[in-house]
């Protein structure tokens, strides 16, 4: 189910910029991997693995970063990059445990055309994003709210966005509108 999620790395014990510059010439990116209650572990990851997969990543993507012994889990943090020579500098990637819910601000996709917006009407969109609270693999990387039947005077609420059985909204006030057509 998450195969496509997981990245291969090794350990790493060189430090600096020329043995940085010696693994990107190998295809190789230096990274690091961080968080709250583990020791900064310093790795290497294919750069061709990374490339193919990294086009599919949003920042709510969890990642699962195996050495063949351990499996971290783990968001991307920050990505360097050079974009003239298409290239990975260095990622930083922050662990969290895969036991405790988290939240996150998950990004909004709509779809469909509104009913409201075919009869003349404006669409006022007020929220790209929306807190939830959810095991880390549990997490979507963006929830979909269908537009189609909005008409004319409707709007759409926090508490109208449908979340999964193991995702809780986590805002403190779900009359709050994401969107309207008038």
């Amino acid at each position: 189910m998450y195969s496509s999620r997981i990245l291969k790395y090794e350990g790493r014990s060189k430090f600096g910029s020329s043995c940085a510059r010696i693994l990107r010439a190998k295809s190789e990116i230096p990274a690091v991997v961080y968080g709250k209650e583990s020791d900064v572990l310093h790795i290497k990851i294919n750069s061709n693995e990374f490339d193919k997969k990294f086009a599919k990543f949003t920042d709510n993507t969890v990642l699962l970063l195996n050495d063949g012994m351990v499996e971290k889990c783990v968001f991307i943090k920050d990505v360097s990059e050079n974009l003239t020579k298409k290239f990975i500098y260095h990622i930083d990637f922050y662990e969290v445990d895969r036991t405790r819910e988290i939240e996150r601000d998950i990004s909004i996709k709509f779809i469909g055309a509104s009913v409201g917006v075919k009869e003349g009407g404006t669409l006022s969109v007020l929220r790209n994003t929306v807190k939830v609270k959810a095991l880390p693999l549990n997490l979507p990387e963006f929830v979909e709210v269908d537009l189609t039947p909005v008409k004319k005077g409707d709007q759409i609420t926090l508490k109208d966005i449908v979340l999964s059985d193991n995702v809780k909204l986590s805002e403190t006030d779900e009359n709050l509108a994401v969107l309207f057509v008038k």
